[in-house]
């Protein structure tokens, strides 16, 4: 405890002097504190907490303009100022990772790597002045390698690294009048700059000749970090993680350079320390197959790690990412259990992570694996005053609620723990993937036969506000959710309530859910135009399986116009899309339609290709099959089949749609 006030102290003093704009200050303060971090003389030093842009910003909401404006301020009062442009450098390389940074399954666009590398020319200028004004700029040169690693050298640098004159960046490219161009340096424009033209004519003395030939860029600026700061695990940390599979390395390369030379000034307890995290990404990885040499091996290195003295914290993360993969290895859920039985064991405050605790729920309360250990009971008990998990706080209140898994019964502490379940919820990284995590928590509970402790969890979560448990609610009171519900907690009346606030929460499966409910009249009288209203929204938002059932409403209760829509339109639609789910439903419903005359006029033949359509698509299509069969089983039946082909000349319905 002291020593994280003390952490904080620092930290709220930079900050205070940093806001007050009392740069030269600032500078002095850090440049005592960087005495004692740089030589390794002080272990409590908090230099390195503070030298970063998110630390010394974090107090207060400012904008990434007022950022940069701040320490551009600082830079031009103190032209001298080391730390001025060390941080100058790191904002811009901040810079540069949000711009590349694209939306999951989204690729990085053209102008996005243009951008990002604008910002890197800025860090790296700004990283090249650090250099020059510090005798032993550690910051400067990891800076440096990790830029290196993350984006490559700018060809300017390599140009001064190999003795020539860089030329500007309009000789060297021929896009600055291109929309590449005018859209990657909008990005730069958005923060209130303009894209750097002009580089330096040398580097810094102390970087002339200072490179080995063909030394690559990662390893001299790990070498320059390392000449200035010996053993700095910082830094080396940093330069595994550009060797793993991520970067294009190996799990065996980050090894063997740990086992290497350059590892060799660091003491036991470092190398420990690097051997764990390199086992971490590979147990965080695709898990090795069980009887193979690579799964033989992580369970090597685990239990020698696991045999030596190791930081309570790193123990703990190896013991939490271990134990799915020991099960998998042994095909045996108890010897996870036992990994987790040892991770409680490390300390009274230890308590597994996300993964660790939907395997402990799946394996005890879904299958009813028995807990001889007490693993799930002591993990509730530990999380019932101290976790910051929501999963493990929710499941501890619903265990409070009702006395299960071996706690006590305390309904007060039940709904203190859920709100503090809630709260880290919508504090976390991804509220939405907790919530499904509970609802999965919720599944296990009611499969172990506690179903009105899941309801519980669904109730209370619903009532804080979360889209996800009101949709599951919809299902457990239309009793479609585990067979064994209670039949007095099943209401339908309820279930539309729940289904629409998840809808209008904008849950999009909830939406469609909300439509279906709507059109059957689920507790109330059918409403077809809210129901459509519904389908609409759904779609929208990019559920593209509620097109098909939008027409198929239209088709059975809308009015005329709204049938000729789904015929025109509607199914045309999806019977065009080849990656539609409902392609094959879609071709029956509208052979119905033109079968039937809803919406167009009567033709069996353009009824029999849609059909014959749907076949095509899947074979095991029964109905499509029966309504072929009705359209062809009898020489009447053909011949009423030929006279309507005849009334549209033969037209090929299905060449439109034919991908």
């Amino acid at each position: 405890m002291p020593q994280a006030d003390h952490q904080y102290d620092d930290l709220a003093k930079a900050r205070t002097l940093l806001a007050t704009r009392r740069f030269i200050k600032l500078d002095e303060w850090l440049m005592l504190q960087m005495r004692g971090w740089q030589y390794q003389t002080d272990a409590n030093s908090q230099y390195g907490y503070v030298m970063n842009v998110s630390s010394l910003f974090g107090g207060v909401e400012l904008s990434q303009i007022k950022r940069l404006e701040i320490l551009n301020d600082w830079a031009q009062q103190c032209p001298e100022s080391y730390h001025a442009q060390v941080l100058l450098g790191m904002f811009w390389h901040e810079q540069a990772w949000y711009i590349r940074s694209a939306p999951a399954g989204q690729e990085v666009e053209d102008h996005q790597w243009l951008g990002a590398q604008l910002c890197c020319d800025y860090a790296v200028l700004a990283f090249l002045q650090a250099i020059a004004l510090h005798p032993r700029p550690t910051h400067a040169y990891r800076h440096m390698m990790n830029l290196s690693g993350g984006f490559g050298e700018p060809y300017w640098l390599r140009a001064l690294f190999a003795g020539e004159i860089p030329k500007p960046l309009s000789e060297q490219f021929d896009i600055q009048n291109s929309e590449v161009w005018h859209q990657g340096v909008a990005h730069l424009q958005a923060l209130g700059a303009e894209a750097a033209l002009y580089w330096p004519q040398q580097l810094p003395k102390v970087l002339i000749n200072s490179r080995r030939d063909g030394e690559e860029a990662l390893d001299y600026w790990l070498r320059m970090a390392m000449s200035v700061r010996h053993s700095d695990v910082g830094t080396l940390e940093s330069y595994l993680v550009f060797h793993s599979p991520q970067w294009g390395g190996s799990h065996a390369q980050v090894e063997q350079i740990i086992e290497s030379a350059l590892c060799s000034e660091f003491d036991e307890r470092d190398r420990n320390q690097f051997r764990a995290n390199a086992l971490l990404d590979a147990l965080a990885g695709d898990v090795a197959e069980r009887d193979t040499p690579r799964a033989t091996a992580l369970q090597q290195r685990l239990a020698a790690l696991l045999s030596q003295p190791l930081p309570w914290e790193t123990r703990i993360a190896l013991l939490d990412a271990a134990g799915t993969c020991v099960a998998y290895w042994h095909d045996d859920d108890d010897a996870g259990l036992a990994v987790y039985d040892d991770l409680l064991n490390v300390s009274p405050q230890a308590l597994p992570g996300r993964y660790a605790t939907l395997f402990i729920s799946r394996v005890i309360l879904a299958n009813g694996h028995d807990d001889q250990r007490n693993v799930l009971g002591r993990m509730l008990a530990r999380a019932a005053s101290t976790t910051q998990s929501a999963l493990q706080a929710a499941l501890a209140a619903c265990a409070c609620q009702f006395g299960l898994y071996g706690l006590p019964q305390n309904e007060e502490l039940a709904h203190t723990l859920m709100d503090h379940a809630w709260v880290l919820t919508i504090n976390g990284a991804d509220p939405a993937e907790t919530e499904k995590d509970l609802v999965t928590i919720a599944h296990d509970m009611a499969i172990h036969e506690d179903i009105e402790a899941a309801h519980f969890m669904l109730l209370q979560m619903a009532h804080r506000g979360s889209a996800w448990h009101s949709y599951e609610l919809f299902f457990f009171h239309r009793d479609a959710w585990h067979e064994d519900v209670p039949q007095a907690l099943q209401d339908p009346q309820a279930a539309l309530q729940w289904v629409g606030h998840a809808a209008n929460s904008g849950h999009v499966p909830a939406m469609f859910a909300y439509a279906n409910a709507l059109r059957e009249g689920v507790s109330a009288p059918a409403d077809y135009p809210l129901a459509m209203e519904w389908y609409r929204r759904a779609i929208d938002n990019g559920y593209l399986t509620a097109r098909y059932w939008r027409a198929t409403c239209a088709l059975e209760e809308g009015p005329e116009e709204e049938k000729r829509l789904a015929v025109a339109e509607w199914l045309p639609e999806i019977l065009q899309d080849s990656a539609s789910d409902t392609r094959a439903e879609a071709a029956y419903s509208l052979g119905m339609a033109w079968l039937m005359g809803l919406g167009t006029e009567k033709n069996r033949y353009h009824a029999h290709q849609l059909f014959s359509f749907a076949l095509e698509m899947n074979p095991q299509f029964d109905a499509a099959q029966r309504a072929v069969s009705e359209l062809t089983g009898s020489l009447r039946s053909r011949m009423a089949l030929w006279q309507d082909k005849r009334k549209v000349n033969g037209e090929d319905l299905l060449a439109a749609y034919r991908v």
